[in-house]
C-alpha cells in the first residue's frame, strides 16, 4: 500500500465519517474520493465526486464523476446521463468524452449531430471532423463543401487533401488537379507535397509542359537531383534537348549525357571543355581517346589540322592505348589519321586490322584499311579489300568512301 494511503486512510478512520457526511470540508472529500479510486472502489469515489460538484458546483467534479462512472457502467447509460448534464451545463471537456464515447460504440450520426450542434464556422477542429464524418459516411458532397470552406478560411495543405481525397473518392481526377493546379499558383505556402500529388494525378506525357513545370520548381526548392532525372525524362519525351542541355550545364548531374549532347548538337568546343573533367572524375581513359578525336575534328573544321596537331593526337591517343582502350572506334580512328597524314602508315595499318577482329564486317574500318594499303602502294590488296566493301553495301556509300574507291581504282602499283 502507498504511503499517501495509509494517511488518508488513518485520517478517514479518526473522522469515522461516510459518503453522505456533509459537515466534511472539500479537502477531505477529495482525499477519500482518491482513496476509494486507488482501492478500486469506484461506485463511492463516483458517489463522492458527484457530492462535491453539487456542494461546490465545480465543473472539475462533475468530469472526474463521469470518467469514474466509465469504470462500473455500461458506455450507453454514461452517455445518457452526459447528455442529461450538458442539456442543463455546457462544459468543453464534457463534450470532447461524450464526442470520444461516440466514437468509441461507432454513432457516427449521433457524433455528427452533436458537433454540428455545437461547432461555429469559426471553429475549424470541429469543421475538421464534421467534414471527415461525412466523408465516411459516404456524404461527399457535404464533406467537400465543409472541407472548402475550412480552405478558404485558412488556405492549409490539410483543408485541400480533404477537398482533393473527397474528388478522388467521387472519382473526379481532373477537377482536383485543376483545383491543386490553381491552388500551386495562388498560395506560396503550399509544402512540396502539394507538387508531388500533383505529379501524380496528371498523365505526365499528356501534361507535359504543367509536369516540367512542377518538376522545375521541385528542383529549385529542394536541390534534389532526382527531379533532374525525371525533368530530363520529360524533355527527352519532347526532343528538347536544348533544355535538357541548360539543365544538365546549371546542375551538372551528368557531364556524360551533356558530352553526348553537345556532340549531337555539333558544340565540339563545348564538349571538348568537359573532356578534362571528366577523365579526372572518372580516371577512364576513353576520355582521352575522345580528347584525342575531338582535337582533330576541331582543328579540321577550322582547316588548321598541322603537324602540331596530329602530334598531339598522337599523345592522347598513345596515352589511351597505354592505359587499356581497345575500343575498336578508337583503333580505327587513331589509325586512319596515322595513315592519311602519312605520319606512321604500318602502325596504323596494325591498329586498324585490331579493331576489325571485333567488327570484321565494319565497312568504315575496312575503308581505312583499304587506303592504308593504298598509301603503302599495295594496290592489289587495297582493290581486294574494297570489292569486300561493295559486297557487303553495294549502295549509298559515303562520299569519303567513293572518293577512296575511285583513287584505288585507278591505283597502279
Amino acid at each position: 500500500m502507498k504511503k499517501i494511503s495509509i494517511v488518508i486512510l488513518v485520517f478517514l478512520s479518526m473522522l469515522q465519517i461516510n459518503a453522505s457526511n456533509l459537515d466534511i470540508n472539500e479537502d477531505e472529500l477529495i482525499m477519500k474520493a482518491i482513496y476509494y479510486s486507488e482501492h478500486n472502489q469506484p461506485k463511492d469515489a463516483a458517489k463522492i465526486w458527484k457530492k462535491l460538484f453539487e456542494n461546490s458546483n465545480k465543473e472539475s467534479y462533475l468530469v472526474e464523476y463521469f470518467y469514474t462512472s466509465l469504470q462500473f457502467k455500461k458506455i450507453n447509460e454514461v452517455i445518457k446521463e452526459l447528455k442529461a448534464s450538458l442539456a442543463k451545463k455546457k462544459n468543453e471537456e464534457l463534450y470532447e468524452l461524450l464526442a470520444s464515447l461516440y466514437q468509441k460504440e461507432g454513432n457516427t450520426d449521433a457524433l455528427l449531430e452533436m458537433l454540428e450542434d455545437r461547432s461555429s464556422s469559426n471553429d475549424i477542429e470541429s469543421l475538421y471532423q464534421i467534414a471527415y464524418l461525412y466523408s465516411i459516411k459516404g456524404k461527399y458532397d457535404k464533406a467537400l463543401k465543409i472541407y472548402k470552406q475550412i480552405y478558404n478560411k485558412d488556405k492549409s495543405w490539410n483543408a485541400l487533401k480533404g477537398i482533393l481525397s473527397i474528388l478522388a473518392k467521387q472519382n473526379k481526377i481532373n477537377e482536383a488537379s485543376n483545383i491543386l493546379w490553381d491552388a500551386i499558383h495562388k498560395n506560396q505556402n503550399l509544402p512540396n507535397e502539394a507538387l508531388l500529388v500533383y505529379a501524380g494525378l496528371i498523365d505526365l506525357k499528356k501534361d507535359n509542359k504543367k509536369a516540367i513545370y512542377i518538376f522545375n520548381k521541385l528542383y529549385s526548392k529542394t536541390k534534389d537531383k532526382k527531379y533532374i532525372k525525371q525533368l530530363i525524362s520529360l524533355y527527352l519525351y519532347n526532343k528538347d534537348y536544348d533544355s535538357i542541355i541548360k539543365i544538365l550545364e546549371k546542375s551538372r548531374y551528368d557531364d556524360k549525357l551533356l558530352y553526348e549532347l553537345y556532340l549531337s548538337k555539333k558544340r565540339a568546343v563545348d564538349a571538348y571543355m568537359l573532356l578534362d573533367s571528366l577523365y579526372n572524375k572518372t580516371k577512364n581513359p576513353k576520355w582521352l581517346a575522345e580528347k584525342a578525336i575531338l582535337t582533330y575534328e576541331i582543328a579540321s573544321n577550322l582547316k588548321a589540322v598541322d603537324k602540331r596537331v596530329v602530334d598531339r593526337v598522337d599523345e592522347l591517343f598513345e596515352k589511351a592505348l597505354k592505359k587499356g582502350v581497345r575500343t575498336p572506334t578508337y583503333l580505327n580512328y587513331y589509325g586512319y589519321t596515322l595513315i592519311d597524314n602519312d605520319v606512321d602508315i604500318k602502325k596504323g595499318i596494325k591498329l586498324i586490322k585490331e579493331a576489325l577482329k571485333g567488327e570484321p564486317d565494319n565497312i568504315y574500318y575496312l575503308d581505312s584499311l583499304a587506303w592504308g594499303y593504298y598509301k603503302l602502294k599495295d594496290c592489289k590488296k587495297a582493290k581486294e579489300i574494297m570489292k569486300k566493301i561493295k559486297e557487303i553495301e553495294s549502295q549509298n556509300l559515303e562520299d569519303e568512301i567513293l572518293k577512296h574507291q575511285k583513287a584505288i581504282d585507278e591505283c597502279k602499283e
